[in-house]
């Protein structure tokens, strides 16, 4: 899709407030980080206001009440940032629903939110203080936003005091990370990457645990199968920023995560994942990506490999940026289904995915723009690449298959119009000419 496209105006309808209809253009186009959180602020404080009121006395109870009401308070953008897109709500609901402590990992869900929160707090130089416990942290964990994993294995007493001071890190605004320069200690591992790595034999969609916490996912910071995946995730962003430099940048703000099931054969339940409730991680198994269409891909550095990572970096990575546009414009809790940018009566009209999913008016933004940038990044692949014949075939079966996607996606997006927010519909003509739908 083109990377320069209108804001969504009409001189015929009334005026809405600027921000709020460059919230809505944020859907479609491609912009800058620093224009989606200028776009985003007043949402996200406020999602994040009725986050604390929902879990007073859940924070309070682990500390953080008076810290997150600082942090809707501080003028950091960046600090809201980093906790509306996180898993803090989804575990927040888990713990809220275990009151008896019932959970085996009750005590672990614990510790992970007060590391969700690091970060924020840091940025926001609001003051703090925090205890992390070893004995229920028993592997590698990345702190959110930071290019560190915390590892309490070889660290000697059971608490640990997780308190830095402001010199050590540098924050990056374009993509809302904490740098940090310091040599680690035994328990801090520095990240060679921006970005969290993980190996799994299977991918997990469960929605009642973090699918980095399932059994046979491994964070990766070196070795062979880090160098594997990493080589894969760096040939994939070559071919995203040679077709818009400005998308990556976009995506890289929004996915800080991958987790890569490295099979080369077997059906696996799931090819590709990316959750509202655990933003920021994307996962797919890369080399089953062209089962569906009977393409088998076996080997390391292929291109057609790297090409089709890159293609699902662009779709489940424009997920990720719609579940935080959405969330920032949605007052329903995360475990209450969407609303997001449709009228309230219209949020659950049924809409119809050709691929067999069960979905509502409310994921059809977030479905359109991702199989249509996607299409629009293939067809780039396929006039630029010089493909071998097996491979152009596989381009053309695999384009048929997505355009069948999309175009009942645009063709209810017209019909149903009038279920969307006063914004949305003053821009639904970009979004239609983007995905090449001329309405009827």
């Amino acid at each position: 899709m083109s990377a320069s496209v209108p804001r969504a105006h009409s001189s015929d309808a009334p005026p809405l407030p600027e921000l709020r209809l460059k919230l809505a253009n944020a859907l479609w186009e491609v912009t800058s980080p620093r224009t989606i959180l200028a776009a985003s602020a007043s949402g996200a404080t406020e999602r994040l206001q009725r986050l604390v009121e929902r879990y007073r006395t859940l924070l309070a109870s682990l500390d953080l009440l008076k810290t997150l009401e600082a942090i809707i308070r501080c003028q950091s953008p960046v600090a809201r940032f980093m906790l509306i897109h996180s898993s803090l709500e989804f575990l927040l609901v888990q713990l809220d629903k275990d009151p008896q402590r019932n959970r085996e990992d009750h005590d672990y869900l614990h510790e992970r939110v007060k590391l969700i929160c690091l970060a924020p707090v840091w940025v926001s130089r609001v003051p703090f203080t925090m205890t992390l416990r070893k004995r229920f942290l028993l592997k590698p964990v990345p702190i959110g936003s930071t290019n560190v994993i915390l590892d309490l294995r070889e660290f000697v007493p059971d608490e640990f005091p997780a308190t830095w001071s402001g010199h050590d890190f540098a924050v990056d605004e374009s993509l809302c990370l904490l740098r940090f320069s310091v040599e680690p200690g035994p328990f801090l591992l520095r990240n060679p990457l921006d970005h969290v790595v993980y190996s799994t034999q299977r991918i997990t969609d469960a929605d009642d645990l973090l699918s980095e916490d399932g059994p046979s996912y491994e964070i990766e910071y070196r070795g062979e199968r880090f160098e594997e995946i990493t080589e894969l995730i760096d040939l994939a962003e070559a071919f995203i920023e040679a077709y818009d430099p400005r998308l990556l940048n976009e995506l890289r703000l929004f996915v800080r995560a991958f987790a890569m099931d490295l099979c080369r054969e077997g059906d696996a339940k799931v090819f590709y994942s990316s959750l509202r409730w655990q933003p920021g991680l994307v996962q797919m198994a890369p080399y089953l990506l062209g089962k569906r269409e009977g393409m088998k891909l076996e080997t390391r550095g292929d291109p057609l490999l790297a090409m089709l990572v890159a293609a699902q970096i662009i779709h489940e990575g424009l997920h990720q940026k719609h579940f935080y546009l959405n969330s920032c414009e949605d007052p329903s809790p995360i475990d209450e289904g969407l609303r997001g940018f449709t009228r309230p009566e219209f949020s659950e009209v049924p809409i119809t995915c050709t691929w067999g999913e069960r979905r509502g008016l409310s994921d059809l933004l977030n479905l359109a723009v991702s199989v249509g940038y996607e299409v629009r990044f293939l067809e780039y692949l396929a006039r630029t690449q010089n493909l071998r014949a097996d491979a152009q075939d596989f381009f053309e079966r695999r384009l048929k298959r997505k355009r069948g996607y999309l175009l009942p996606l645009v063709v209810q997006g017209e019909l149903w119009r009038h279920g969307f927010s006063a914004e949305v519909q003053m821009g639904l003509e970009e979004l239609f000419r983007l995905c090449g739908y001329r309405t009827t």
